[in-house]
């Protein structure tokens, strides 16, 4: 569970991209992007955050111009007018090449290219996790390889058996909810804290198809109905409106999925506040949807 801002997948790019450009050590001339199918597919429609635009190419100008690898999935925190306008500048200049990467050991593989003005060159790839750096390279050295410790997965099986060995169990993860100190818990309310506030953020604006806002006005109300379940549609659906429309607003990922984060955090939230349940009930519930969502996506695979 880390904060995110905007969609994984091209956020997912963007990182690469900073990355490739930090070890470059200046902006680059020129970005190859090469992405598996399952990245393409999830990240050419949605909205950048702050940028007002959608697709690949102004996430990897942004990781370029102004994006941070420590930063990780908030890579494009720093973004502002001046960067999104220097940006279009950079995309209008055609420096930008995406391509598919038709065998991709991984259905979540990211290999980006950066050329300088110099000569120089930098390469760096993502596989299985939207931070997981498997192989850096600049010109003719290699600063981290270990593409050759990881076998392709092709299979939905092979993906899932791709994931980290946890061994997780639904009966471990209801036990740890229930019975662990509450003091070792409470890291679990910032998910709280930002996907909650990303609904309500979503709910002063105009992000997406406006179903959460849409939801809590009187047309929503008259078809659905004023229940905790409504109420659940809207909060969840407000929140991933926002992201998905690039807003600039964090929210707390599940298993790399800012989506995921939210439908684990919200409905929770949302029941327990109408069913005034304790903090402490909350706590623990949160903690158990989370930890069901990663067992579940344990054995799925990280990306659809």
């Amino acid at each position: 569970m880390v904060p995110a801002i905007g969609c994984t997948e091209p956020i997912c790019v963007a990182l690469a991209v900073s990355k490739a450009t930090e070890l470059l050590g200046s902006t680059p001339a020129k970005i190859e992007a090469q992405l598996s199918a399952n990245i393409l597919k999830n990240a050419m429609g949605v909205g950048i955050p702050g940028t007002g635009m959608v697709g690949l190419p102004i996430a990897i100008a942004l990781g370029a111009l102004v994006g941070r690898s420590e930063y990780g999935l908030e890579v494009l925190r720093d973004s502002n007018p001046e960067a999104v306008a220097r940006g279009k500048e950079y995309i209008a200049a055609d420096r930008i090449h995406v391509a598919l990467k038709a065998d991709a050991p991984h259905k979540l593989y990211v290999e980006i290219t950066c050329y300088g003005e110099d000569g120089h060159q930098a390469t760096a790839i993502i596989v299985k996790e939207h931070t997981h750096f498997a192989f850096l390279k600049k010109d003719e050295e290699v600063i981290l390889d270990e593409l050759q410790e990881q076998p392709a997965a092709e299979t939905v099986e092979a993906a899932a058996a791709d994931q980290p060995k946890l061994n997780l169990t639904l009966r471990k993860v209801y036990e740890y909810a229930t019975t662990t100190p509450l003091e070792e818990l409470e890291f679990i309310n910032e998910a709280k804290r930002l996907n909650e506030a990303a609904a309500q953020s979503s709910l002063k604006g105009n992000y997406g198809h406006c179903l959460g806002k849409v939801l809590s006005r009187p047309l929503g109300r008259g078809i659905m109905g004023e229940s905790i379940f409504s109420h659940i549609l809207s909060s969840t659906s407000s929140a991933c409106d926002a992201r998905m429309a690039g807003a600039m607003i964090p929210v707390m990922s599940n298993s790399g999925s800012g989506n995921q984060g939210i439908c684990a955090t919200n409905p929770v939230v949302v029941f327990a506040e109408e069913n005034h349940n304790t903090a402490e009930e909350t706590t623990r519930a949160l903690v158990l949807s989370h930890l069901t969502a990663i067992y579940i996506k344990l054995n799925l695979g990280t990306l659809s």
